[in-house]
This record gives structure tokens, C-alpha cells and sequence, in this order.
């Protein structure tokens, strides 16, 4: 397919990829030129992260590679939930304040602003898609739910509603608690902690039944014998936990939760600032290093395709209906 591509435009591959890199260069001078503050030090670009658990993960390893690409140090600011999305949302439209956010949050911000989270309308212009981040499904080793099905039974006829730990309210642990609820027909008593260790910690003491994690924070515990694996959220199994099965795998059909988190921009932002941020984000997505650590991760590379505003509304729109079916307000 390259070698057509480069013979219909009459342009020899060495050439093509100089010339490539030349219009990549000339997109990101607007940029670099911005970024000089006084005596030629360059003006830092903040990355806010909204989301508790895996966004931090995520934010750490884009942040080198985008600096890198853009000649400009990027600062990794977390501030979780509505307050760091909001933050971003008011931020001066230079290219110098970003956010890096899943759709979940992005649904409950949107609702409290009564419009949009993306696109026409919204808050945001994307620069474009990171990642999807399936979760798996945790439960204390001394549990006596050994598979979904035994988690189901348990929620349908036990005496008491099993409570489940997330990280915050529209979190993806939250969201993946939500839509199990939805998908099985069966009522959870959602526990959102201040963060992953704390909401971890709590699981290992068995203060609740169970939680949805990003696989990396439990693995160790994984690994230890101190939490059991029912399964994963994702449409596949995960590589890294290749014997656990999927909850559809598991009887619950049709799941499949994997928050999408992207860079976002303030929606006023020009188009010559926003274009040679999504030039260089596109660019540090496609090399491999960062795709290999994603999945290291347990996170899936975004795919490339399509208008990530379009793919972004849509995906609010499915959390932000599930969230107001449970009731769940910005806090």
C-alpha cells in the first residue's frame, strides 16, 4: 500500500520522507516559536490529568516523547475529576495549558456545563486519541467468589449488596462498576476512594467485595496470591493475564468497557497552535516504544482513524446517559 501510494504521487520514498519531515518541522515552528519566554527559555507546556488512576500512567509516558517532539518541556499536572477538566476548559487557548482525559469524565463535565464535551459546542477541541484502558476485575484472595459467575450469584442472592472500590466518582473503575450493574441486571454498592493505593488497600483488607483496577497497580498483588482475577473489561483478554477471561467471556454479554482517554485542547484554541500539537502527537503515537510500554500497561494504543471529535461525542454520550441512569452528579 506505501509503495502505491508513493508511485501515484510521483515521489520517490527517500524523497517522500524528507519531505515529510520538512512539513512536520515547518507545522511545529508556530509551536516552538510560542514556547520562547524571556532571554529564549522555553515556556513548559502543562499536561493536567483528571483522571485518579491510569491517566497518570499514560500522561508519564507521553509527556518525554511529546516534549521531545516539541522542543518543549512537558509538566504532568494531576487534578482529578470535574476540577482539572474545568481548569483546562478556562485556560488561555495557546497550546501551553492541555488536558488528557478519558470519556467518563469528560461525559460529567459536560453535563455540568449543559453542553458538548467535544466538537461544535463543547469545551474541548481534540488533538487526538491516546488510548483505551480495559480494567480487570478484583476480588480479595480469601473471597468466596472464585469466577463472575460466583460474583453474580452473590449479587442477585446474597443478604447483602457486595461493595465495590473505585477511585472516585466517574472513574474508570466507577464507569466499568456502572455498566456491569446495567449489563447483568443487578444492583453494587459503589465506595469511591481518593485514590488507587487507598482503594487498593482497602480491597486487600476485604473492607469491600471488590474493584475494577488498571491491571499494572494489582498485578503484583496478582502475582502474590493476595487478589484474584474474575476478568477483564476489555472486548479481548489481556496479554498480560492471557488465562483470564473477558466478562462477556464470562457470561455478562455484550460488555465491554475500555474508556477512551485523549489530549484535549481549550476549544477557542487556533487552528495553527492545534494542528502542529496533533502533528506531534499523532507522531509520538506511532512509535513503537510508547505503543510496546502502553500495552505494558495494560493499555491499547487509540487507533489512528477517523475525526477523534466525532469518536469523542459519541463516547461521552454513552457514559453521560449511564451516569444519569445512576444518578451520578458532578461533585
Amino acid at each position: 500500500m506505501q509503495r502505491g501510494l508513493d508511485m501515484g504521487l510521483g515521489i520517490q520514498p527517500i524523497r517522500r520522507r524528507l519531505l515529510l519531515a520538512g512539513l512536520t518541522a515547518a507545522a511545529l515552528a508556530p509551536v516552538a516559536a510560542r514556547a520562547q519566554g524571556n532571554g529564549g527559555t522555553a515556556r513548559p507546556i502543562r499536561l493536567v490529568v483528571s483522571a485518579t488512576s491510569g491517566g497518570d500512567v499514560l500522561a508519564r509516558q507521553l509527556a518525554v516523547q511529546l516534549g521531545q517532539q516539541l522542543g518543549v518541556p512537558v509538566v504532568v499536572e494531576p487534578r482529578a475529576g470535574v476540577v482539572g477538566t474545568e481548569s483546562v476548559a478556562r485556560a488561555a487557548p495557546d497550546g501551553h495549558t492541555l488536558l488528557l482525559a478519558h470519556t467518563g469524565t469528560l461525559a460529567l463535565q459536560a453535563a455540568a456545563a449543559g453542553r458538548p464535551a467535544t466538537a461544535k459546542g463543547g469545551d474541548f477541541v481534540a488533538l487526538g486519541a491516546v488510548a483505551s484502558l480495559p480494567l480487570v476485575l478484583l476480588v480479595p484472595a480469601a473471597s468466596p467468589m472464585h469466577s463472575v459467575a460466583d460474583l453474580l450469584l452473590h449479587a442477585r442472592f446474597g443478604s447483602q449488596r457486595l461493595a465495590y472500590a473505585s477511585t472516585g466518582t466517574a472513574s474508570v473503575g466507577h464507569l466499568a462498576g456502572e455498566l456491569l450493574q446495567e449489563s447483568a441486571g443487578m444492583k453494587l454498592q459503589h465506595v469511591p476512594y481518593k485514590g488507587q493505593a487507598q482503594a487498593l488497600t482497602e480491597l486487600l483488607s476485604a473492607q469491600v467485595d471488590l474493584m475494577f483496577s488498571p491491571l499494572p497497580a494489582a498485578l503484583p498483588q496478582i502475582e502474590g496470591g493476595k487478589l484474584r482475577a474474575l476478568a477483564v473489561t476489555g472486548a479481548r483478554r489481556s496479554a498480560v493475564l492471557s488465562s483470564v477471561p473477558t466478562l462477556a467471556e464470562a457470561g455478562v454479554k455484550g460488555y465491554d468497557c475500555a474508556p477512551m482517554f485523549s489530549v484535549l485542547a481549550p476549544r477557542a484554541t487556533p487552528a495553527d497552535v492545534a494542528a502542529p500539537l496533533s502533528a506531534a502527537l499523532a507522531k509520538v503515537m506511532d512509535s513503537a516504544p510508547l505503543r510496546d510500554a502502553l500495552r505494558q500497561e495494560g493499555a491499547e494504543a487509540a487507533p489512528a482513524s477517523g475525526d477523534v471529535n466525532v469518536q469523542l461525542q459519541a463516547e461521552s454520550e454513552k457514559w453521560g446517559k449511564l451516569l444519569a441512569k445512576a444518578g451520578v452528579r458532578p461533585e
